[in-house]
């Protein structure tokens, strides 16, 4: 006897008829300078559809020699030297596509959202997204803090890797009891990154001794993983931003060999989060 198959529906969140987003990024070494360019491409690709992207960068971080094969950064701006990465990236990008990208070259703490996020919009006609390519639990612990501030008026996207495999999470609820679905196929929002995965702001129980940079050389960590997770969430903000809507609750991929899945938002994907 033949088992029943049961095809679970999925849902997704849409966006309303947005005019405008502002997009903020924080971390730029192999992941984040990757996806500046993406960003970059997108926010001009966009601006011919009418519709307006603003970005703006933050890292603390210089551009230094031995970044410069894993990271997008100039070497030129290595050989000067004390070249803050996001001011080489906002400069270049914006020479490419003639675009205003703002670069804040300092330590992203909660607090900064304030001189970022636009509160007198009309709601729902400006769209705040904020992605988190950081390394560590410190840095995502203050993203997790601005997603709770403005529960569900800051859309974030975390991107992490690990040396041949990474994964990207969306969301914009740090309370898992407000996402609602509907029987129309659509939710009212999604999880956080954080509430999703809550051990991303938990210290990591091993502690690498070399920097990625470091990795890379010696071939432990692979030179296109970084790329890799750029461009799957260069996906999702492209999406995110041409069709206005989410439709994943996060994809995870593996280079070696290389595959990748995704977490679909559905009623039993989001109750296992609610246990």
């Amino acid at each position: 006897m033949m088992a029943e198959m049961i095809i679970e529906p999925t849902y997704r969140a849409l966006l309303g008829d947005v005019e405008r987003f502002r997009i903020m990024l924080v971390g730029a070494g192999g992941t984040g300078s990757a996806l500046a360019s993406c960003l970059a491409s997108l926010a001009y690709h966009a601006g011919q559809k009418g519709i307006q992207v603003e970005l703006t960068l933050i890292d603390h971080d210089m551009v230094e020699m031995k970044n410069c094969g894993r990271q997008n950064l100039a070497l030129q701006s290595a050989m000067v030297g004390s070249i803050p990465k996001v001011a080489d990236l906002a400069l270049r990008l914006n020479a490419a596509y003639g675009l205003d990208i703002v670069s804040w070259p300092e330590k992203y703490e909660a607090g900064m959202a304030a001189h970022w996020f636009d509160a007198h919009t009309r709601r729902g006609s400006c769209v705040h997204l904020i992605i988190g390519c950081v390394d560590n639990y410190r840095g995502r612990r203050e993203i997790a803090q601005t997603v709770a501030d403005y529960n569900g008026r800051v859309w974030a996207i975390d991107s992490g890797n690990d040396l041949q495999n990474g994964q990207i999470l969306i969301g914009n609820m740090s309370d898992l009891s407000q996402v609602k679905l509907d029987s129309m196929g659509l939710c009212n929002g999604l999880p956080s990154p954080y509430i999703q995965e809550p051990d991303l702001l938990e210290p990591d129980p091993v502690e690498q001794n070399l920097s990625c940079a470091e990795l890379t050389l010696a071939e432990e960590q692979s030179l296109m993983v970084n790329r890799m997770a750029a461009v799957v969430a260069g996906q999702y903000v492209t999406r995110f931003i041409l069709k206005k809507e989410v439709r994943q609750l996060g994809t995870v991929f593996n280079l070696d060999p290389p595959a990748m899945v995704s977490r679909l938002v559905t009623k039993a994907n989001l109750d296992k989060l609610r246990i």
